[in-house]
């Protein structure tokens, strides 16, 4: 994980360094690139929170129909 930080990191550096953008236009695509991974960050959290809540739900209901039986 630590390795693929580091070659992200400096791919985003060479891009930024090399794109002959200024540094506020750089900043405000990063903001922006920031937005949308939080955005999908929340919704796997979402979706985490969502599976875990239906296998809680499922494994009630198959305790209580052992129970029953």
């Amino acid at each position: 994980m630590i390795k693929n930080y580091q070659i992200l990191k400096e791919q985003i550096n060479y891009s930024i360094e090399n794109s002959s953008l200024d540094i506020g236009a750089a900043y405000f695509i990063m903001k922006d690139i920031m937005n949308n991974l939080e955005h999908l960050y929340y919704a796997q959290i979402n979706k985490e929170c969502l599976e875990n809540a239906e296998n809680n739900e499922r494994e009630k209901k198959d305790e209580a129909d052992n129970a029953e039986k």
